[in-house]
């Protein structure tokens, strides 16, 4: 909740400063004045995360698949630092570094096969009939990122191309892996299981955990059986990532409004033992000013 105020409270800062309250004041690109060839300020964005290249079932059973894309939304927002190459009145051309905070979600979901199962509150064996189950898993991923990029605006505009190796240390990272059926509104059904001292048991196939989770129903309907829920498991400490898009410089009174239209392909793993990765694109802006 801290994260979502924070978020809003920098996009209304944006909106403020966007007023023609301080349409009069000097470009901060150009300082009439000081002539800084320092630009700070606040970053924030939305990230559309996309985690690539599958990872192994927590369940080690023939019938539980490997997961092998999924996306979800996020944001990132954060504090950047700009040094303009050359005279700060004329320079096309900077260095810009960021610290930012990245959530990076996702949700996985693959169709498995048919499961025996029983009508939604019915209490009689022979109610017993075949039902479509999904594979799902829910990540949730985030990192302190640190980036460098060089950008290079196109002669005579504003427009931008920037590019830059991104540095992360994982924050957080968990993930839930669940069994379920697959809703069907003309017939409803839930498991026919009992639950076993320490795992739920599903006709003749035993379902276990991992890392000494023990399997339990997620709702009180018995439609979906939770298989994990935890850390990552073997997280990598540290991730590589290769940032490029481009920008659009907008005076905006005093502060300088620049979004930005970024890919961040990751290029080491989510964890140590699959080709997990999380790329994403993302959309966002930076407020900055002249020291």
């Amino acid at each position: 909740m801290h994260l979502q105020r924070l978020f809003i409270a920098l996009v209304a800062l944006t909106f403020f400063f966007s007023t023609d309250v301080f349409s009069q004041a000097a470009d901060p690109r150009k300082p009439s004045g000081k002539k800084s060839p320092i630009l700070v300020g606040p970053v924030f964005g939305y990230n559309k995360s996309m985690h690539t290249g599958g990872f192994a079932s927590i369940v080690g059973d023939v019938q539980c698949p490997t997961f092998e894309t999924g996306t979800d939304n996020g944001y990132y927002f954060g504090f950047s630092g700009e040094y303009l190459l050359g005279d700060p009145k004329n320079a096309n051309s900077s260095i810009i570094a960021r610290v930012v905070y990245d959530y990076q979600p996702a949700s996985f979901s693959v169709d498995g096969d048919k499961y025996p199962s029983k009508l939604l509150g019915s209490s009689t064996s022979s109610q017993v009939v075949e039902s479509s189950v999904n594979h799902v898993t829910v990540v949730k991923y985030s990192l302190v990122n640190m980036e460098v990029m060089y950008r290079f605006n196109l002669p005579g505009t504003m427009l931008g191309l920037t590019a830059g190796p991104q540095f992360g240390i994982p924050m957080g990272g968990t993930q839930e892996q669940r069994f379920e059926l697959a809703f069907d509104p003309a017939n409803p059904v839930q498991f026919v299981a009992p639950t076993l001292p320490g795992s739920l048991q599903l006709s003749d196939n035993s379902i276990a955990g991992k890392n000494g989770y023990k399997p339990e129903y997620a709702d009180d309907t018995k439609t979906s059986i939770r298989l994990y829920s935890g850390d990552i498991i073997d997280k990598s400490p540290f991730r590589l990532g290769l940032k490029f898009g481009a920008q659009y410089e907008i005076l905006a009174g005093s502060l300088l409004f620049v979004p930005a239209v970024y890919y961040n392909l990751g290029l080491t793993k989510v964890n140590t033992g699959d080709n997990w990765t999380v790329s994403a694109l993302q959309i966002g802006a930076d407020l900055r000013f002249s020291l």
